[in-house]
């Protein structure tokens, strides 16, 4: 366990820490905590040793992020009624966190601070190329509508009150919607982009399957049965389209919550890591990135800066690091020092 100098201060309010796609919070028996896996490793223990109170939140792995948020809501409610809190989120986590913030209003619990560690806040390349080349993440019009009905009345004053209503209701059959979705086809690739007029707004649903598919005649109905089970509604709230064009212009900032932001970059990820094509991929669309998500896309309210690490580092999560053109990355003294700009803010 590393030390915790005295130069850190812990924040005077909890630390909700948010997990990202696939994310939990610990893995593994409580009677054997040798054999757990926590997706903060190491974390948790060195805030709590600081003197922070820390409540490490789970959230649905791959759900829709309205899911998550919710799921994040119902925790919070049971667990720091009549508190401020300060949310710390990786990755999709921010994007859940943001969502709570500016849509669910019935909060016994009061959001100080949301600090995000590159989070898609502008979506990630690597979901587009997964929709137009693999086929997953595509997004159900409803789906949509109901976001953008959502984003109305968030804009609106608490007289809008059943405008969010209808906009939930929305969002239900939405859902429902998804759930009876025929397994059977799946729509082809496509460019989600040109569903967009000049304006912005959706000009249509994507284009129904050709009558033929294309590659392989034997490979391609088996890959278009396959993929629903692989798609999750997670993939489609990640793309650059829905984050830009959907999220973010229905997702308005609370002006009583602070934002900061962090965002990472390595110089190189070797091919053949697991990083390495999603660098290469990003790399080309938006530049400096830590192998998922890129620094543009991190951005969001005050960025304090950008760490040397990749996407797995910043939950300091272990593996073998071969032909990284990068320092080892310290994440306890990274997390440290968090806590203490949000003591220093007045959190």
């Amino acid at each position: 366990m590393p030390v915790v100098s005295s130069c850190y201060s812990a924040p005077r309010h909890p630390i909700v820490l948010c997990h990202g796609l696939f994310g939990f919070d610990k893995m593994g028996p409580d009677t054997i905590p040798y054999l757990q896996i926590h997706y903060w490793k190491g974390i948790q223990k060195a805030l709590t040793k600081l003197g922070a109170k820390v409540i490490v939140a789970s959230v649905p792995k791959t759900g829709s992020i309205k899911r998550r948020a919710e799921a994040l809501h119902r925790m919070l409610t049971n667990t720091v009624e009549g508190m401020h809190v300060n949310f710390l989120a990786h990755s999709m986590g921010g994007l859940d966190c943001r969502y709570l913030i500016s849509h669910i209003h019935d909060k016994n619990y009061e959001v100080k601070s949301l600090t995000t560690l590159s989070t898609p806040h502008r979506g990630s390349p690597v979901m587009d190329w997964f929709r137009d080349s693999i086929g997953v993440g595509h997004l159900q019009h409803a789906e949509e509508e109901a976001m953008r009905k959502l984003g109305e009345a968030a804009r609106l004053s608490k007289a809008a009150a059943l405008d969010l209503q209808e906009a939930l209701r929305a969002f239900q059959t939405a859902e429902e919607s998804n759930n009876s979705f025929d397994t059977t086809t799946v729509p082809p690739p496509f460019s989600y982009s040109s569903q967009y007029t000049s304006t912005g707004s959706f000009a249509g649903p994507p284009p129904p399957p050709p009558s033929q598919s294309s590659g392989n005649p034997i490979i391609s109905p088996l890959l278009n049965r396959l993929i629903p089970y692989l798609d999750t509604p997670a993939y489609a709230n990640l793309t650059t389209d829905y984050c830009q064009n959907v999220f973010n212009p229905n997702t308005p900032d609370d002006p009583r919550v602070s934002y900061y932001s962090y965002g990472a970059a390595v110089k190189q990820i070797p091919v053949w890591a697991p990083l390495g094509i999603p660098w290469e991929i990003i790399k080309a669309k938006e530049g400096e990135n830590d192998g998922l998500v890129s620094t543009h896309s991190a951005r969001w309210g005050h960025y304090v800066g950008t760490e040397d690490a990749d996407h797995w580092d910043l939950n300091n999560r272990y593996r073998l690091k071969i032909g990284y053109e990068q320092k080892p990355f310290d994440a306890i003294d990274f997390y440290m020092n968090i806590a203490t700009l949000m003591y220093k803010e007045g959190h």
